[in-house]
């Protein structure tokens, strides 16, 4: 689990998933994750789809479409090894518990509920709740606060690629000049790195693709020169992504991401901005939020220049 939360949902019944899916969703929300869900029919089941535990939660509906029940199945998935947990419901409480009685030996992480709304509800809640709280550990929490951050840098140097082919000369050269900046203020100790970027064809280009002359702080010092022409000249709504977007990329995520990349498992705090912070759920929620809200962000820019520049050839 990351940011997403996946869920196989296998219900026949059109107007009882697209109720109990808006609940579900709002569960989920309420953990900063974003909901990923498949729904089967029952008839459409394949267990090569679920070959390498790739849901978080099964939810079943025992009677199916054509006859099919879902005790098959989830004796089928058992079978294949595949151990995500499963929710078993019905309306048919006694048949569907006679079913599993007769073909399936007990197993953990099989929990059953009636087809009630609020009942079921409450089970999901109950049972998404564990789920999350056992992925909530120092390790998952650095891993995918790193694999997150990772991901944002690229993404930040493409953009800035893809401004530096649209942009004029008159843009550009702003540009250069925000980057060789930077670079005097590196030039105690990079000077021959500095000579090699003088000397290149295009500077820009050959600095911001050097996978070690700029830090994500210089690129976020150049994307910063990049957000008022794109705002501008070329009209990008200034609600896309804030002002001061170097800022607020440093609160929101990387801050942490340098405490976390840094400690060791048995730690139980980081230090943020001087103060002591537990790395418990409340943590694990505000780094989902604030991750999905950078995000959001970067994609706001990233399809603005794609739908946008790209439509008007500039």
């Amino acid at each position: 689990m990351n940011t997403t939360f996946r869920i196989l949902w296998f219900e026949d019944e059109p107007t009882w998933y697209n109720m109990e899916r808006l609940r579900v969703e709002g569960i989920l929300k309420i953990h900063y994750l974003i909901p990923s869900i498949n729904r089967k029919n029952g008839d459409d089941f394949s267990i090569d789809e679920l070959i390498g535990n790739d849901y978080d939660l099964i939810l079943m509906d025992y009677k199916l479409a054509d006859e099919v029940t879902g005790d098959t199945i989830v004796a089928a998935l058992r079978e294949n090894s595949i151990l995500t947990d499963i929710l078993f419901y019905s309306s048919e409480e006694e048949n569907m518990l006679s079913a599993i009685r007769a073909k399936m030996p007990p197993i953990d992480g099989v929990y059953l509920t009636k087809r009630d709304y609020t009942i079921f509800t409450e089970k999901v809640e109950k049972i998404i709740s564990k789920i999350v709280k056992r992925s909530e550990d120092i390790i998952n929490l650095r891993g995918f606060v790193l694999d997150n951050t990772s991901d944002f840098e690229i993404r930040i140097k493409d953009i800035l690629n893809n401004c530096w082919q649209k942009f004029d000369d008159t843009q550009k050269l702003s540009l250069t000049e925000v980057l060789l900046n930077l670079l005097e203020n590196k030039k105690a100790r990079i000077t021959n790195q500095i000579n090699e970027v003088k000397s290149a064809s295009d500077i820009f280009e050959y600095a911001n693709n050097d996978e070690h002359l700029l830090s994500i702080s210089d690129r976020l010092d150049i994307f910063q020169a990049v957000l008022p022409i794109l705002i501008t000249v070329y009209q990008l709504p200034s609600t896309a992504c804030v002002s001061d977007f170097k800022q607020y990329y440093i609160d929101k995520v990387n801050i942490y991401r340098n405490r976390l990349g840094h400690i060791t498992f048995r730690e139980k705090t980081i230090r943020i901005k001087g103060k002591k912070v537990e790395i418990n759920q409340e943590l694990h929620r505000l780094l989902r939020k604030n991750i999905a809200e950078v995000d959001s962000s970067i994609c706001n820019i990233e399809e603005y220049l794609t739908t946008h520049l790209e439509r008007s050839g500039r």
